[in-house]
């Protein structure tokens, strides 16, 4: 249950003195979380990198993204939707993984998620992939509970 603080501004987690509120935690920019290199075991036949291998990286970037701005890590994946894959990674870009959080409710959490090829060299980037991913924060028991009265 959210409480009142002052105004109308919901506490996360009480109003222990400190403690972002909700609001504090949506974003409007992306943060970069990561970096990774492509290598060749990344690789399909066709020499760009797997979908799959993309879409582990933002699963678990993501993941380290809103369990580090919740300061909760019991969570579990929901749902990786709205996922365009917009060009190609290959063999030795760095892949830089990028996430905001977009909405926070009662037991669940959702971000957005992007990986972009950077080339330190030419000093340029081009999005290969962005996502929605939505995890729900679970208990012992792995049902969900609430994030901020745990």
């Amino acid at each position: 249950m959210a409480i009142q603080g002052e105004g109308s501004e919901r506490r996360q987690r009480g109003d222990r003195a400190g403690e972002p509120t909700v609001h504090d935690l949506v974003q409007e920019d992306f943060s970069l979380v990561t970096q990774h290199m492509v290598m060749s075991e990344h690789l399909n036949p066709n020499h760009h990198i797997f979908g799959g291998q993309l879409l582990a990286w933002l699963d678990t970037d993501v993941y380290l993204h809103c369990t580090n701005r919740l300061r909760y890590k019991s969570m579990v994946t929901v749902s990786m939707n709205n996922v365009y894959f917009k060009a190609p990674g290959y063999l030795g870009d760095i892949i830089q993984i990028y996430a905001r959080i977009k909405d926070v409710r009662r037991s669940s959490v959702t971000a957005e998620g992007k990986a972009v090829a950077y080339d330190p060299e030419k000093q340029t980037s081009r999005e290969i992939i962005a996502c929605e991913v939505t995890y729900v924060a679970v208990g012992a028991n792995g049902r969900p509970v609430r994030i901020f009265e745990r």
